[in-house]
């Protein structure tokens, strides 16, 4: 299986409640779709070193980018919300990458899904 399959696979959550960081952006005209991609395999590293991190859903597609990481905690989400390469990050898609771009955390209270063996 190669990276990019692994990286769009659906994340394997524990049972809720855990918690969901939902970021969805505009793409702007400059976005670098491989370059975005290279940092997105290195912030998956680095939030895996994160106790707490549960899992990460991505995609760019028609414009747009849509993120959805799943953590254990608050206080695990605020300790990635503080890291130093994730600040990197945040600043390289505000500095042009990202048009409007909106984040949301939600807690989970229940999921189902299918065929996740």
């Amino acid at each position: 299986m190669s990276d990019k399959k692994r990286a769009m696979r659906v994340a394997r959550t524990p049972k809720p409640p855990y918690y969901s960081v939902t970021t969805s952006a505009e793409l702007d005209p400059s976005f670098d779709d491989a370059a975005h991609y290279a940092l997105g395999l290195a912030l998956y590293a680095h939030a895996m070193e994160i106790g707490g991190f549960l899992g990460l859903e991505a995609c760019n597609e028609n414009g747009g980018s849509i993120a959805v990481s799943y953590w254990e905690s608050l206080e695990a989400i605020e300790c990635w919300r503080q890291h130093p390469e994730h600040m990197k990050a945040k600043a390289r898609g505000k500095s042009g990458w990202f048009g409007a771009t909106i984040t949301r955390i939600a807690r989970v209270e229940a999921d189902y899904g299918f065929n996740l063996d």
